[in-house]
C-alpha cells in the first residue's frame, strides 16, 4: 500500500470519527413521575417553537431522553397530553422531580434559584394584610423585588438561553414599542420564533382591542365547520371567554362568568366559550365536569389567538349589539364592572313607549352586587405546568 492510500485512509477515519463525535448524546434528561403515569408517552419539545425533539414511554416512575446539541435551547415536558415544566436543554444530566423542579446543569440551576426566591417573595406577600398601612409599605417592597429578578435575569444573561428564557416573562406584559426597542437592542432576540410571534400578537390586538368590530373566523371539528359569527347575534351583547382545560386561573374565571351568565341570560347578555390550544377530548371533559351551559366552539386551537393577538388564557372580551368590543382581557371584579354597566345601559335603551293602552315599560334591571377580586392571574404558553 503506498503513502497516498495510507493517508487517505487516514482522513477517511479522522472524518468519520469526527462525525461520530458530534452526534454522540452530550445532554440527558430524566424525569421522576407518578406511578400512575406508567405506560404513558412522554414528550420534549422546543419551547420556542413547538417542534417535537423526542418522545419515551414512562417506565419505573420515569421518563428519560437523551440527544446532541450544540448550544442550549429552551425545552418544554409534556406527559400524556399535559403540559409539564419549562427547562434549559443543555449539555450535561439534568434531573426533574416528581414535583416539577429541574436541577442538574449550569443555566437550570440559575433558573430554579431565581425561581425559588420568587416563590418565596410570592409567599411573603399572600401573608401580608395590604389594607393595613404597615404592612402594605412591606408588600410594595416585596412586589419591587419580584418585579426586579426578571429584569436582573434577563440583563446578566442577554443574549444567551437563559436570557431569551427571562425576556420572554417581561415581553408578554409589553406593548409593540416596548417589544421593537428590546429587538433593536438585543438582536439576539431576532432569531426566537416564540418573539416573532409575541410581536404579530401585538399588531393583531391592536385591531382587535377595545373599539374595534369583532373579527370572525372559523374552525372545523368533528366534520363540521362552526363560525364564530353564528353566536354573536345582532341586537345582543355577547361574552366571549377563550379558554383551555388546562388552564387553572380559566377554570376559576368560568365562576364569574357563570354568575354573569345566570345574572343577564335572559336579559340580552349570550355567552360562548371557544376553546383554544386544547384537547377536543379534555375540553369536552371539562365542560361536563365544570357545569358550562353555555355553548363552546370546540378545537379552535390557534385560529382564534393568532386572529385576536392572544398571548395569554384566559381572553375575555365582551362585544356589543353593534359588534363592536367593548371590553377585553378583564378579570374578576374588573369584568364584573364591564357586564354591569352594559347591561345597565342595554336595558335603559330598551325602554319605550307604546301610545295609549298599549304602554309598556321595560326597566333597568337592578345593580348587580359587587364582588371581591379574587385570583386574577392569567396563563402564558410560559406558565402552564399542570403535570405535577
Amino acid at each position: 500500500m503506498n503513502f497516498k492510500s495510507l493517508f487517505g485512509l487516514s482522513m477517511c477515519a479522522m472524518i468519520v470519527s469526527a462525525c461520530s463525535i458530534d452526534t454522540q448524546p452530550n445532554y440527558f434528561v430524566t424525569v421522576d413521575l407518578p406511578a400512575d403515569r406508567n405506560n404513558t408517552m412522554a414528550y420534549l419539545l422546543s419551547w420556542d417553537d413547538g417542534a417535537k425533539i423526542d418522545s419515551a414511554l414512562v417506565t419505573g416512575g420515569q421518563a428519560k431522553f437523551s440527544g446532541h446539541t450544540g448550544d442550549p435551547f429552551i425545552g418544554r415536558l409534556v406527559v400524556d397530553g399535559a403540559r409539564g415544566p419549562i427547562f434549559i436543554v443543555e449539555q450535561g444530566e439534568v434531573n426533574i422531580s416528581p414535583e416539577g423542579k429541574v436541577s442538574g446543569t449550569p443555566l437550570n440551576d440559575k433558573l430554579a434559584s431565581d425561581k425559588a426566591r420568587m416563590n418565596e417573595l410570592e409567599t411573603e406577600f399572600g401573608k401580608l394584610n395590604t389594607a393595613d398601612s404597615i404592612q402594605s409599605v412591606q408588600s410594595e417592597k416585596l412586589k419591587n423585588a419580584y418585579d426586579s429578578i426578571p429584569v436582573r435575569a434577563y440583563n446578566e444573561n442577554k443574549g444567551n438561553t437563559l436570557g431569551l428564557y427571562w425576556f420572554l416573562q417581561l415581553a408578554y406584559e409589553m406593548d409593540l414599542a416596548h417589544i421593537d426597542a428590546a429587538l433593536a437592542a438585543d438582536k439576539s432576540l431576532a432569531s426566537s420564533q416564540r418573539v416573532k410571534k409575541l410581536r404579530e400578537a401585538r399588531l393583531a390586538l391592536a385591531e382587535t382591542n377595545e373599539g374595534k368590530h369583532y373579527k370572525d373566523f372559523t374552525v372545523t371539528y368533528d366534520g363540521k365547520a362552526e363560525k364564530f359569527s353564528d353566536y354573536v347575534k345582532p341586537g345582543r351583547y355577547t361574552l366571549v371567554d377563550f379558554w383551555a382545560s388546562w388552564c387553572g386561573p380559566c377554570i376559576r374565571q368560568t365562576k364569574v362568568i357563570k354568575e354573569l351568565y345566570n345574572r343577564y341570560k335572559d336579559s340580552g347578555l349570550d355567552v360562548v366559550g371557544v376553546a383554544v390550544w386544547d384537547e377536543p377530548a379534555n375540553t369536552l371533559k371539562a365542560i361536563k365536569s365544570h357545569g358550562l351551559d353555555w355553548p363552546c366552539i370546540i378545537n379552535a386551537q390557534n385560529v382564534p389567538t393568532d386572529l385576536y393577538g392572544i398571548s395569554g388564557i384566559p381572553c375575555i372580551i365582551l362585544i356589543n349589539p353593534d359588534g363592536i368590543i367593548v371590553s377585553r382581557d378583564k378579570q374578576d371584579q374588573a369584568l364584573i364592572d364591564d357586564v354591569d354597566k352594559a347591561m345597565a345601559d342595554y336595558a335603559a335603551s330598551q325602554e319605550f313607549t307604546v301610545p295609549f293602552e298599549n304602554t309598556v315599560s321595560v326597566t333597568p334591571a337592578a345593580a348587580a352586587p359587587k364582588h371581591a377580586a379574587t385570583d386574577t392571574a392569567t396563563v402564558t404558553t410560559t406558565d402552564n405546568s399542570v403535570i405535577f
